[in-house]
């Protein structure tokens, strides 16, 4: 094998990342590239560090609870019934407001659910392994976050 391929990734659907649930609803072999399901069920403290996704369109539909989606434009409050989109390139966070949150987000093109399964596990890794496999998948950590 290459050494410029990626390493093979657990095909699992259903299994814990930095102490969220994670469903694969639908990954890059269902759609044919075209797009990845991904449900989370997330509570506040566990929120991503800014990043930013090179490849890849994110929408946040809310399902249970809200939260404050932060792009370097602003921010906006998302709750319930509704959703949120960033596009590619867009620096982003986003803050639990509510004692849990359930989302279903898609991201098009498919293929950064792989992230997700590339690290899963009961114990979060460390913030230099997550930032490097963030690389591997085209998202960038930022150091700072903005204010929230």
């Amino acid at each position: 094998m290459s050494s410029s391929q990626p390493a093979p990734v657990n095909p699992a659907r259903v299994f814990q990342y930095m102490g969220s649930q994670v469903r694969i609803h639908a990954d890059a072999s269902d759609t044919k590239g075209q797009f990845a399901l991904v449900e989370f069920v997330t509570r506040p403290g566990l929120e991503p560090p800014m990043h930013t996704h090179t490849n890849e369109d994110e929408m946040f539909v809310i399902i249970e609870g809200s939260m404050n989606l932060i792009q370097e434009s602003g921010s906006r409050i998302v709750a319930a019934g509704e959703a949120g989109i960033v596009r590619r390139g867009t620096p982003h966070t986003f803050k639990i407001l509510s004692p849990f949150l359930r989302t279903m987000n898609v991201f098009t093109p498919a293929g950064f659910e792989d992230f997700f399964r590339k690290l899963a596990g009961d114990t979060p890794p460390a913030f230099e392994q997550i930032s490097q496999v963030a690389a591997e998948f085209g998202t960038r950590l930022a150091l700072r976050q903005l204010a929230i």
